[in-house]
């Protein structure tokens, strides 16, 4: 794989990239060619950033698990749709947030100051709804979605991607499917915050202090990483390690696909991108 400008610094999609979860163990399983991967990165002082759409967990716990699976990520370098979110909120001044989700998605709010409200009926009125993944949802949570943003609040989406990959095949994207249906009932479609949209990218590059142009993303998912990492400028290899194969990568626009689609980790060309920063 040619690439003509320096790489001085990674991002690594999660699920299906470095790693399957097992979601009833809530454990991970380092994929091929993953761990030798981010070992490469570390003793050339490259700086890696993993960046997954799923809310699962906090930014903070993400680090224990990768690393019990030998994924061992620097502190402060995890990079999640909430963790997007928290920053996007603070920047736009809102202060109370409805949030529907997993202590992956509330914890980043409540750490970032909001005052985070549960979807629930008679709530003073907020300033926008943020949606992330969970199993724990019915008809009183969304009623009470809808009803905040016909209040006026902005709908928010940690993902729109139908499925993501795991240990066990596809797994349901619960955030997309609940952000659709308040789109469709309420006339607002929700905002994401996470991949494909560029606000996480820019996280990541300002984490390693590097321009998009300097940096490689790498992922598993088309529509997801490679094309928030095309949007910004930076370099894309895409892998079949999760939901896509190499036809899905092509069926992608050009100006949108991946540089360059290999089968696994072990084949990232990391010695001669790292030969190419010392001549």
């Amino acid at each position: 794989m040619k690439i003509e400008n320096t790489i001085n610094g990674a991002i690594f999609d999660i699920d299906g990239t470095l790693a399957m979860m097992d979601e009833t163990k809530r454990t991970f399983k380092a994929l091929p060619g993953a761990i030798e991967a981010l070992d490469k990165f570390r003793s050339a002082g490259i700086p890696v950033v993993a960046y997954t759409n799923g809310t699962f967990f906090p930014p903070a716990h993400y680090y224990p698990l990768l690393a019990d699976a030998g994924l061992v990520i620097e502190p402060g370098f995890i990079v999640t749709p909430a963790s997007v979110a928290a920053h996007y909120f603070t920047v736009q001044g809102y202060k109370r947030i409805m949030v529907l989700g997993e202590s992956g998605t509330q914890v980043p709010m409540e750490e970032a100051g909001f005052d985070v409200v549960e979807p629930a009926a008679g709530q003073d009125p907020v300033e926008a709804v943020m949606i992330g993944w969970t199993r724990h949802f019915g008809l009183p949570e969304l009623e009470a979605l809808c009803e905040a943003v016909w209040a006026g609040a902005l709908p928010f989406t940690a993902s729109d991607a139908p499925f993501f990959a795991s240990s066990k095949g596809r797994m349901l994207g619960v955030s997309s499917a609940i952000a659709a249906m308040i789109g469709h009932v309420t006339g607002q479609q929700a905002v994401v915050l996470g991949k494909p949209s560029t606000l996480g990218m820019d996280m990541a590059a300002n984490l390693m202090q590097l321009s998009p142009s300097e940096i490689v993303v790498i992922g598993d998912d088309p529509k997801l990483e490679i094309a928030m990492a095309r949007k910004s400028g930076a370099h894309t290899v895409g892998v079949t390690t999760g939901i896509s194969d190499a036809a899905a990568f092509e069926k992608i626009a050009p100006d949108l696909r991946a540089h360059t689609v290999l089968s696994t980790l072990e084949d990232l060309p990391i010695n001669q991108w790292i030969a190419n920063r010392a001549a």
